[in-house]
């Protein structure tokens, strides 16, 4: 499942949960791990590592393994008692030259400005601040970081359960056992607080994270008991964050519903964080009469490409020699291929056309698995959301060392944009001889996304155009 999956079933879950009146969103690590930084086991191999209590790595993952991790960063706290706060951002931004905002970073700062302002609260399990960042980029505005219940009339708020570690500054970072221990302990935290206040309001929308933190679970119980019965607290439960196959993930479908259901949360089962990106970009739409999930317009999509299949062809493969004979020149190469691949809205992508070949009917074309752990960088790109730069395992028939990928957005009137289609590339070297070009090539590169944008949709949404 991707983006263009999304069902009627799955959006139907967020309808008449509270959203209309207001909505908290609290993201979690997922948001931050896909821009780059650390999750909770590699930040605490770091600190372990950094330490210096344990001698390499292979016994800092084993020590993770077997016991609690809370635990386990004490041990490392215990060896810094002066310096924990400096040690803990050392670890958090090591190796980060620089950070891209991730599509659940987007999304909430998408619903953040797409109401009324107070509409909406943002929450974070995140040290980092790259959610306040996006805020800024996209508005201009100084954004509050806090880690108390405080709430500006007039400036943009972003409130840190756990503590804020910027690359400049850290205050009241909980990371540890008895850091937790200490806050759950505390009847009266402005956290449980918050949150009783949140669920008052309207839903709760927890995104990208398993919910492991112990001190988020037992405040969203206290919070719950005295909250209207329809307000809910929704937790998108990706597939990513537990790494598992999608079969195994499809075992665990009916015991993920009926935990969650037990303590008084309803589960959204996906796939990618990028899902639940898309998700959170949908909930204003939701309750509309006329709304559309997802995988119904990417399924008008597709049965337009099908219906005109012959012409298309033509057309698209034409176009994919101009957009080729442009990109050849940036990226200083001889050769490359561009291909673009369409969503089928079942959970496959495929290969509609390329500029070395015609297809003849719709038998001929190849359907991948999308989704982060697909095994093709296109289905990848659309799992991500994100463009990506690949090296692809030498083989006897291949041409390409390395496939560039960028996700084609589908623009529809009124309803919010979602990636439907990818745009490839094989490229004659490796990725890294790309990667570091990137400003002489991107800028171009984003134009002919922008026109395939357009291109796949501008006939299938006309008449809804027409009508607005």
């Amino acid at each position: 499942m991707s983006a263009p999956d999304l069902s009627d079933e799955i959006m139907s879950q967020l309808k008449e949960s509270g959203a209309e009146k207001h909505v908290t969103l609290l993201l979690g690590a997922g948001a931050s791990t896909t821009s780059g930084l650390p999750g909770w086991d590699e930040l605490t191999v770091r600190l372990l590592m950094g330490s210096g209590i344990v001698p390499n790595e292979e016994t800092a993952n084993l020590l993770l393994k077997r016991q609690d991790p809370l635990i386990v960063v004490e041990a490392a706290r215990a060896m810094h008692p002066d310096d924990w706060v400096r040690k803990v951002r050392s670890a958090l931004y090591r190796g980060v030259v620089s950070t891209e905002f991730s599509p659940l970073h987007l999304a909430a700062v998408s619903h953040l400005l797409g109401g009324d302002r107070g509409d909406t609260s943002l929450l974070t399990l995140n040290f980092d601040t790259l959610l306040e960042e996006a805020i800024e980029r996209e508005t201009g505005e100084d954004v509050l970081s806090v880690s108390d219940s405080a709430d500006s009339g007039e400036l943009f708020t972003v409130h840190h359960l756990h503590g804020v570690v910027s690359p400049t500054g850290t205050k009241d970072v909980i990371l540890a056992l008895t850091d937790f221990l200490e806050v759950v302990n505390t009847a009266d935290s402005w956290q449980l607080e918050y949150l009783r206040s949140a669920v008052t309001r309207g839903a709760v929308i927890i995104a990208g994270t398993s919910y492991r933190d112990p001190d988020v679970r037992q405040w969203l119980h206290a919070a719950r008991q005295h909250s209207p019965a329809d307000h809910a607290v929704l937790v998108l439960l990706a597939r990513q964050g537990f790494d598992v196959s999608s079969a195994e993930f499809a075992n665990l479908k009916d015991a993920l519903f009926k935990q969650w259901e037990a303590v008084g949360l309803r589960a959204v089962l996906l796939d990618d964080h990028s899902d639940a990106a898309q998700v959170i970009r949908e909930l204003r739409h939701v309750n509309d009469p006329s709304y559309m999930a997802p995988q119904e317009r990417a399924a008008m999509i597709w049965k337009h490409h099908c219906e005109h299949f012959e012409a298309l062809q033509s057309e698209y493969v034409e176009a994919l020699r101009l957009d080729s004979t442009e990109m050849r020149s940036m990226l200083d190469v001889d050769l490359l291929n561009m291909t673009i691949w369409l969503s089928n809205g079942k959970k496959e992508l495929v290969r509609w056309a390329a500029e070395d070949r015609i297809y003849l009917d719709l038998d001929s074309l190849r359907a991948v698995q999308t989704g982060y752990d697909s095994s093709w960088i296109a289905g990848q790109a659309l799992g991500a959301d994100t463009l990506l730069i690949k090296d692809v395992e030498p083989s006897g028939t291949r041409r390409w060392k390395s496939v560039l990928a960028i996700p084609i957005p589908a623009p529809h009137p009124h309803l919010p944009t979602m990636t439907a289609a990818v745009l490839t590339i094989g490229l004659p070297g490796r990725a890294n001889q790309y990667e570091d070009s990137k400003v002489l090539w991107l800028g171009l590169l984003s134009e002919i996304a922008d026109s395939w944008s357009t291109r796949i949709t501008h006939a299938v949404f006309e008449d809804n155009r027409a009508s607005i």
